[in-house]
């Protein structure tokens, strides 16, 4: 990755949802349950549909908060491997040089999961601000992703 001399940055969330792992790993891979979690911010035209596909490289338009100018953001598929419930892209954009999303799901009983996000990103002298609003874009998935699912309230590890 080029970094044009910026250190690329890291950010990681988690979250725990009472479903199976299968389950909550079907919603994650899910197009349009991507496009649903990301709709209070971002809008997309052009995804395919559905689920994510090892190999798969596309161009979306992205329009943020509903009225800005849409742009271009590209997304490939590096790898989804349905048995260990792992999910890796690279993506860019805008201002992003590179961003390297690895989505985990754990299973920690039979109904209960932890869904690990992992972002590397570099937006040059842009990533500090970036950093937030990449936590906050992850940290909002999580409130239509439980409605998604059915369930109602947050629960903690």
């Amino acid at each position: 990755m080029d970094t044009g001399g910026y250190v690329p940055r890291r950010i990681m969330t988690e979250h725990t949802y009472d479903v199976g792992a299968d389950t909550l790993w079907a919603c994650c891979i899910s197009y349009k349950c991507l496009a649903e979690t990301m709709a209070s911010l971002m809008s997309y035209d052009g995804f395919p549909e559905g689920n994510l596909e090892t190999g798969q490289s596309i161009e979306v338009q992205v329009t943020h908060f509903g009225f800005m100018p849409p742009m271009p953001w590209w997304i490939e598929v590096l790898e989804r491997d349905d048995q260990r419930h792992v999910l890796k892209t690279s993506e860019r954009g805008g201002a992003m040089k590179s961003y390297l999303h690895t989505m985990t799901i754990q299973e920690l009983a039979p109904d209960r999961s932890l869904l690990i996000d992992e972002v590397e990103f570099d937006a040059g002298w842009l990533s500090w601000p970036m950093q937030a609003w990449i936590r906050h874009i992850y940290k909002t998935r999580d409130k239509p992703r439980r409605r998604l699912l059915g369930l109602t309230e947050q629960t903690e590890p």
